[in-house]
């Protein structure tokens, strides 16, 4: 059985101590300098370590806002006076690349929970192509949201709809462009259809996954 200081997420009980000890004989240390050092040397050491700590300090508070800002990427600024998202429905929109949304801020009832991207090919005349493996399911409706970005490798116009899973019904009216995003219910996912039987089209999608928020 392994002990407690080789357990994740546990320190060994002699951590906090030696810590508090090494703090202790350092301030010492610190304090005998200051006094051996006579009253000029004693106040130039102490403006130098008080601008020293401060810009510490600073550093450490920006290094922890940018990780807080990289944990949260659902935070884009200037997301959140962007409705075309809707509140919770399901919505299907189509646009040029530089008119796209970006990323909602908030949902109401739920919160960010994952991302991913793949490539997706759709051939003419052969029925609705999907992102292979999305994580819609027809058990899970109201337990997930979605929010996609899509857009055409080219000029070509395709038709994209919101459809059921696992049977690809369509539960959106289509829309045609080539590029554009959706919000979908955790049940619904994205499909792109072009009519030329001939065509092929290549196309890069990108998701956000949120989950209830309790």
């Amino acid at each position: 059985m392994p002990d407690s200081a080789s357990q994740a997420g546990t320190h060994p009980r002699w951590l906090l101590p030696a810590a508090a000890g090494g703090m202790l004989v350092a301030g010492a240390g610190f304090a005998w300098l200051l006094i051996s050092a006579g009253l000029d040397r004693a106040d130039k050491i102490s403006s130098v370590t008080a601008v020293v700590l401060g810009l510490l300090m600073a550093v450490t508070s920006g290094l922890g806002w940018l990780h807080r800002r990289r944990a949260d990427p659902a935070a884009t600024p200037g997301a959140a006076a962007d409705n075309r998202w809707g509140s919770g429905d399901v919505v299907t929109g189509t646009g040029r690349l530089d008119e796209l949304p970006g990323w909602p801020a908030s949902c109401p009832g739920y919160r960010y929970d994952s991302e991913g991207s793949a490539s997706v090919r759709i051939f003419g005349g052969q029925g609705p192509a999907v992102v292979d493996g999305f994580p819609a399911t027809m058990n899970g409706c109201a337990q997930q949201q979605f929010f996609v970005r899509w857009r055409v490798l080219g000029e070509e116009q395709v038709r994209v709809q919101v459809v059921a899973t696992p049977d690809l019904i369509p539960i959106t009216e289509a829309a045609e462009g080539s590029a554009g995003w959706i919000a979908s219910h955790g049940c619904g996912q994205p499909s792109w259809t072009i009519a030329a039987a001939s065509q092929i089209v290549d196309m890069h999608v990108r998701w956000q996954r949120w989950v209830p928020d309790t």
